[in-house]
């Protein structure tokens, strides 16, 4: 087809159009054909109501929540070990230095600047660590017990272990790096590990200790 052909066809095409869309309408009411229904959809909240419903009856639901009470203490009493963490195997000491740099304007709720984007601030300068920190695997029994003969007041951490069974253990709190946020932020590769307060920076110490048992 030429153009000159295409151009008269897409005229005539519209104006059939036009001509159509401005024709009166015509529609006959042809009656009811065949059994009709009301549309309707069950209510959601009924159907998750029927289905709980369901399963208490068939002891189901008891089964479901008895399973999640076991996985989360599981996941107290145990909780994911840190990855990447290995035994020190040599003394290694370096200084962090904790500041943060605010990434913008910190104010007051009366709009008084309290510290300005760019700032950097170092957290030991407005509240020192009052005690030492210790990160060690609570599954080996000589890091828990260097930990624990720790002369100067200290928080013990744990990156693998059971928190709680030591805790009862040991009658002395230990905690655990939950998702591995503090050993990320200090860079921690290996344990035990002591972090300790030096002037307005934190001594980072990586102490090798061994097994009973175990050659030299």
């Amino acid at each position: 087809m030429n153009p000159g052909t295409t151009r008269v066809a897409v005229a005539v095409l519209a104006i059939g159009l036009s001509v159509f869309l401005q024709m009166p309408a015509t529609a006959k009411d042809l009656g009811v054909r065949g059994e009709t229904w009301t549309i309707a959809e069950p209510d959601l909240l009924d159907v998750i109501e029927a289905r709980l419903l369901e399963l208490e009856q068939s002891g189901s639901l008891a089964k479901l929540e008895n399973g999640a009470r076991v996985r989360a203490r599981s996941r107290i009493e145990m909780p994911e070990p840190v990855a990447g963490i290995a035994p020190a195997t040599e003394y290694h000491t370096r200084v962090f230095d904790p500041s943060i740099e605010i990434d913008r304007d910190i104010r007051l709720t009366d709009g008084t600047l309290l510290a300005a984007g760019g700032t950097r601030l170092n957290p030991l300068a407005h509240a020192p660590l009052s005690r030492d920190l210790l990160f060690i695997d609570g599954r080996r029994d000589v890091e828990v017990g260097w930990a624990l003969a720790h002369a100067v007041p200290s928080k013990i951490v744990l990156l693998a272990g059971r928190p709680l069974d030591l805790t009862r253990r040991h009658g002395r709190p230990f905690f655990f790096d939950q998702g591995g946020r503090l050993s990320a932020r200090f860079g921690l590769a290996a344990t035990p590990v002591l972090i300790e307060q030096d002037g307005q920076q934190l001594r980072i110490t990586e102490v090798p200790v061994r097994d009973r048992g175990s050659r030299p």
